[in-house]
């Protein structure tokens, strides 16, 4: 029997459900799977502020819980245990042939300093590894901070972004019309955030795809 590195990393090293912490082959165990409501990333959706949007999963259950515990009960590995595994659904999706660079959504610098981590460069550093795409310098896509998500009515998320609130470095980018983009964010709610995020990058000159790791559809 051959038994390759990554057969003995498994056997010493096993997996841990990233919401049960059971120990099993993967990062979300089958118990865990089967309360999860996947979305097909081949597939395009709409919500209030943009259309064409894919997404990995359905904000709800178990998606929930892991990222308020990782967000918010400083967990932070439970977020990238799920995002390696439901990333793997990826795999396989023609359109992400044309992706030329993935780069994560920005996150506020006050709570992403506070944090000591942007979730949404987590996810887009699984999403890089499947899609064999390379990932952007942190400094080529950023914000200025704003208001949190969460303090803001429906109305106020959908027009509290002003032309001047994303910034692209083109130096760290590169400017290319025909350089397509990958957008990766954590959660999508109206959709305000990619909207805004998305016009900058355009008006950069680059083309652009958004995924997301969850969407309330």
């Amino acid at each position: 029997m051959h038994i390759t590195v990554d057969t003995l990393a498994d056997f010493f090293f096993p997996c841990q459900c990233s919401h049960c912490d059971v120990w099993d082959q993967t990062w979300i165990c089958p118990a865990c799977t089967s309360q999860l409501t996947l979305v097909q990333p081949s597939e395009t959706h709409d919500i209030r502020c943009f259309s064409g949007l894919r997404a990995l999963t359905q904000y709800s259950g178990i998606v929930k819980d892991i990222m308020h515990r990782a967000k918010y009960e400083d967990q932070p590995w439970r977020l990238t245990r799920f995002a390696s595994a439901v990333a793997g659904h990826l795999s396989g999706n023609e359109w992400l042939d044309a992706i030329d660079v993935v780069i994560p959504m920005p996150g506020d610098p006050w709570r992403t300093w506070k944090r000591g981590y942007n979730p949404a460069r987590v996810i887009a550093r699984e999403v890089s590894k499947i899609s064999q795409r390379p990932l952007a310098h942190p400094r080529a896509f950023t914000r200025t901070g704003s208001k949190p998500q969460q303090s803001l009515t429906m109305e106020e998320r959908s027009s509290r972004y002003e032309s001047n609130v994303f910034t692209v470095n083109e130096h760290l980018l590169g400017r290319s019309s025909k350089r397509k983009c990958l957008l990766v964010d954590d959660i999508a709610t109206t959709g305000a955030t990619i909207k805004a995020a998305s016009d900058a990058l355009v008006a950069s000159g680059l083309s652009v795809e958004v995924l997301v790791l969850s969407v309330g559809l």
